[in-house]
């Protein structure tokens, strides 16, 4: 792991009391507002995807991995799969474009050498995102909000690889809430090996345990090593070192009791993390989410199916009551010998009937539908389940689910803003750092740029009001049929635009408002010297019938001087 941001200067020794003091002292805290989501957690993790979350008797034990021996359905797993996969391709797809940039101001954006960079920026970024583990990271990701409401993840810098992403999952992260409450603050476990210490972060701050386990070769011990993310509220500006940084980073052995002693104090430019929430009520600083949901639906579901599966054994394999004389092998084929009163002895005391096992059975199909219907998985299958003739394009899905899709709104916004976009910065700024990026034309020096989504998900939400333009027109057309001052209050410009960003359109194809506006000009010039024109040919018949007429000396009518 390499270091965000190098020290410059190192944290005076008397300062390093107060400031394990206050992480110490915050972790507790961070620790009492998450302990009443964690059995909800636990739960959802036993019957939706047993390798996830941490919840162990010893969280020191990486290795650790739950048995999935709960679990008698896998739809759960399946659904949440599809919900993971469905938000995966349709917001943050690696194969097609799901942001570009734009500046603030619109003038600029009319700009060509602006146009340019900002295109050439995006290519520059989708490459170094898909040099690195983000897309990876960013698909657990959407699988943690989706069964636990929450999701956390870590960009930091590395030296080969550019950024290294560490996707988080429930039980191993605590966040807070700023005063805009969105998250801006992240502790989390990272145990290390002894040897993966020493790499990261030397031996000269390291515990007295980690460098005995280092001098005598044991470098595979465990050392739980905790890590806060917050933002520096002592920063000092225009110092160069991790005091001067708007972000402040923290990494101790959670097993040191030396006060005075920490792995690493640094800093980072921009936030290093994203923690979106699936959904949140109030000032709640973990998310709901469909695992919350789902969780009835998915206890009844591992319920029934064991019911299941024990009344079809029992109908193919029922109890018996025998004399002691007889042996039963209970496998199908097998002769077994017996006297008559021995063989009239043997009783069923009671039988399963075969209809219970169908009644059963619908009622694991109705929880494995309704499993589907909270994690959105009918809505992201929506193309494979429709009946009769399946369409193919991205119109028709988005009328088809429009009220469900009007549903997930929300979360895609949350997403757009609490996680890609934090994710975009990041990525922007270790390049910028790296001398990565081209420099920025001069009228857009000191100038934002903000970022916009066409994810096929951002679309297919920005999609549901091309219906209303399109009856919008379509009214004032026919309208403007009987009474053309209609057609006065349609502005076509302002309908292209807006049509056109809606329906994800890349930029280039739409000319601007001044290009329109110079190419109606040249019509209007090239219709007035066509006018002219044809007004002129006219003109210079009649002028020389009147010469003709002159020459002659007379009136077309034969009159003239006596």
């Amino acid at each position: 792991m390499a270091s965000p941001t190098p020290l410059g200067s190192p944290i005076p020794p008397a300062a390093m009391p107060a400031i394990k003091e206050r992480c110490n002292r915050r972790l507790a805290a961070l620790k009492a507002a998450r302990q009443p989501y964690e059995p909800e957690w636990a739960e959802i993790s036993r019957f939706a995807q047993p390798a996830r979350s941490r919840f162990l008797v010893s969280e020191n034990n990486r290795n650790f991995r739950r048995t999935n021996g709960a679990i008698y359905n896998s739809h759960p797993i399946l659904s949440f799969r599809t919900l993971a996969g469905g938000m995966t391709s349709g917001l943050s797809s690696p194969s097609r474009p799901w942001f570009r940039l734009t500046p603030f101001d619109a003038d600029l954006a009319d700009d060509g050498t602006v146009k340019t960079w900002l295109s050439e920026v995006e290519r520059r970024i989708y490459a170094f995102l898909g040099g690195t583990n983000f897309y990876g990271a960013v698909k657990a990701g959407y699988a943690e909000m989706g069964l636990f409401g929450t999701d956390a993840c870590v960009m930091v810098e590395h030296d080969q690889a550019g950024a290294v992403c560490h996707a988080l999952t429930a039980g191993e992260y605590w966040i807070a809430l700023s005063d805009a409450m969105v998250p801006d603050t992240l502790y989390r476990r990272c145990s290390m090996s002894v040897h993966q210490l020493a790499q990261s972060f030397g031996l000269e701050t390291a515990s007295d345990f980690v460098r005995t386990c280092y001098t005598n070769g044991r470098y595979d011990e465990q050392v739980p090593v905790i890590h806060a993310i917050e933002p520096n509220d002592d920063r000092a500006m225009g110092v160069k070192t991790a005091r001067g940084k708007p972000w402040r980073s923290v990494y101790w052995d959670d097993n040191d009791g030396r006060a005075d002693r920490v792995l690493r104090v640094s800093g980072y430019e921009e936030q290093p993390f994203w923690a979106p929430r699936w959904d949140t009520t109030g000032g709640d600083t973990y998310g709901t989410a469909p695992g919350f949901d789902a969780l009835p639906d998915m206890r009844e579901l591992q319920l029934q199916t064991r019911r299941k599966t024990n009344a079809t054994k029992f109908l193919v394999e029922p109890e018996k009551i025998v004399p002691a004389s007889v042996k039963l092998t209970g496998n199908a084929g097998n002769i077994v010998t017996a006297s008559g009163v021995d063989a009239a002895g043997v009783i069923v005391p009671y039988t399963i009937n075969p209809s219970a096992i169908g009644a059963i059975a619908e009622d694991v199909q109705r929880c494995a539908q309704a499993i589907d219907r909270l994690t959105y998985a009918d809505l992201f299958m929506a193309i494979t389940n429709m009946d009769g003739v399946q369409p193919r394009n991205v119109e028709e899905i988005a009328s088809r689910n429009e009220e469900k899709l009007t549903q997930l709104g929300p979360v895609i916004e949350r997403v757009n803003n609490e996680k890609l976009e934090v994710a975009i910065d990041r990525a922007f700024g270790i390049m910028a750092r790296r001398g990565l990026l081209p420099p920025a034309p001069p009228q857009l020096q000191g100038q934002p740029v903000k970022v916009d989504f066409v994810s096929i998900l951002a679309q297919m939400q920005r999609m549901v009001g091309l219906g209303q333009i399109e009856r919008t027109v379509a009214f004032v057309g026919n309208l403007a049929a009987r009474f053309p001052e209609a057609a006065d209050r349609l502005d076509v410009d302002a309908i292209v635009d807006d049509y056109a960003d809606r329906a994800g359109a890349p930029p280039q194809i739409i000319r601007s408002v001044g290009d329109a506006e110079a190419l109606r000009s040249g019509r209007a010039q090239e219709a007035q010297l066509a006018k002219l024109a044809a007004m002129a040919g006219p003109a210079k018949d009649g002028a020389a019938a009147m010469q003709m007429l002159g020459a002659m000396g007379g009136a077309p009518d034969g009159g003239g001087p006596a």
